[in-house]
C-alpha cells in the first residue's frame, strides 16, 4: 500500500460530489460545499473502497456501471489498498460485471455507444461459477460473506447499488421530458 495514500483519504462529501459529477448522483450530500475533484479514476475508486460508510463503498458498483471505461484503472487502484481493501475492490468490481450483464439493455439505453463491456478480471481468481449472471452474483455474495465474516445480504447490497443508479437515471430522464 502506498504510504502517501494514507494521507490522501478523501472525505465522504468529496467522493459523493465527485460521483455526482460522473453521473452517480443518487447519494445525498450533507452540505452545499463544492470540492475540487478527487483526482485520477484509480484514486476515486480506492477512496470509495476506504470509506467507512457502506452506502458510499457500494457506490463503487454504480460508478463502474456508469463509467465502465474506469475498468482500465483497477490495477492502479489496487496498488493503493491493503489486502483486505483489495479484496473488497475485487468483489465489488466482479459484482459490477455481473450486474452489467443483467442490466445490459437498460444500461445501453442510457449510456449508448459508450457502454463498454466490463472485462471479467476476477471471476476465475475468486472461483466464481454459475450458469447466469444472477447465479454468479449469488455465488459471489456467498464468497463475500465468507471472506468478510459479515453475514449480510451481499447480493442485495450489490443489486441495491444498481437499482439506485438506474432509478435515479430514470427520474433524471423524466425531469428532462
Amino acid at each position: 500500500m502506498d504510504i502517501a495514500w494514507q494521507a490522501y483519504a478523501q472525505t465522504e462529501e468529496q467522493l459523493v460530489t465527485e460521483l455526482a459529477q460522473l453521473g452517480v448522483s443518487y447519494l445525498s450530500r450533507q452540505g452545499g460545499d463544492s470540492f475540487s475533484p478527487v483526482g485520477e479514476p484509480h484514486e476515486l475508486m480506492a477512496g470509495l473502497v476506504c470509506q467507512r460508510s457502506s452506502r458510499v463503498r457500494s457506490a463503487l458498483i454504480a460508478l463502474l456501471l456508469a463509467r465502465p471505461d474506469y475498468a482500465i484503472h483497477i490495477s492502479r487502484a489496487m496498488k493503493l489498498l491493503d489486502p483486505k481493501q483489495t479484496q473488497v475492490l475485487r468483489l465489488f468490481y466482479t459484482a459490477a460485471v455481473y450486474l452489467q450483464q443483467e442490466h445490459a439493455e437498460i444500461l445501453q439505453a442510457f449510456l449508448g455507444p459508450q457502454c463498454h463491456k466490463l472485462p471479467d478480471l476476477f471471476s476465475v481468481e475468486l472461483g466464481i461459477t454459475g450458469d447466469s449472471p444472477g447465479a454468479r452474483l449469488q455465488n459471489l455474495a456467498r464468497l463475500h460473506a465468507q471472506s468478510s465474516g459479515e453475514i449480510l445480504n451481499w447480493a442485495g447490497t450489490y443489486e441495491n447499488a444498481a437499482r439506485h443508479l438506474l432509478r435515479r437515471w430514470e427520474k433524471e430522464q423524466s425531469w428532462k421530458a
